[in-house]
């Protein structure tokens, strides 16, 4: 990488950690791009050269817990289940800043860093759940995904782990089972030829 590019990285990764640190704070509710300048000690200049929006800005921030959660637990290569290895990697992450994840239930910043967040979370849910025999582009398939999306995120994690006390593996295993069961039960009822059902004679008209 040459040094140029390294330095801009390097600002860029500032500017949106200091996003991250104030929505953990749970002090801004309706997230400031100056204080994102005090906080992280780039001017406004530069945050709006590389972020021309505060929506742009959100909407890198939102992608920096999945690559802070990946840096620090990289993905098990070894595990045959993608969903469950990227779950864990990302839950155990979140969990070490829960006030971010709180702020982000509350606030309206946080809400809109989710909403970033969901287009990518639905494409990989979507590929995932081809690979396991179920068409995301079908009614079930869509219902399917959208349940994933409930189950395995991040307000899942708050409400299992935070809310309700559970403890954060306990919490990651409850999630993985029930997105196991939903998996099966949509995969088992996609019809095929061998196990469509045939009209019974005597309703035949």
């Amino acid at each position: 990488m040459k040094l140029r590019e390294a330095q801009r990285e390097l600002t860029q990764r500032k500017v949106l950690g200091a996003v991250l640190d104030l929505l953990a704070d749970g002090s801004l509710d309706d997230l400031s791009v100056p204080a994102v300048a005090e906080r992280s000690g780039v001017s406004l200049a530069t945050i709006y050269r590389y972020f021309p929006t505060k929506s742009d800005l959100l909407s890198a921030a939102a992608e920096e817990p999945s690559r802070l959660a990946l840096d620090a637990n990289p993905l098990d290569s070894s595990d045959p289940d993608p969903l469950a290895a990227f779950q864990r990697s990302m839950w155990h992450s979140f969990a070490s800043n829960l006030p971010l994840l709180r702020h982000q239930v509350s606030s309206t910043s946080g809400r809109d860093m989710r909403q970033a967040r969901l287009d990518r979370s639905r494409t990989r849910l979507e590929d995932y759940v081809r690979t396991r025999g179920v068409e995301p582009s079908t009614p079930a398939g869509a219902r399917l995904v959208s349940l994933l999306l409930l189950t395995s995120g991040s307000l899942a994690l708050v409400e299992l782990h935070d809310r309700q006390g559970i403890d954060l593996d306990e919490a990651i295993d409850a999630s993985l089972w029930a997105a196991e069961v939903m998996i099966a039960a949509s995969a088992s009822s996609v019809p095929n030829s061998s196990t469509r059902r045939q009209p019974k004679k005597g309703l035949q008209r």
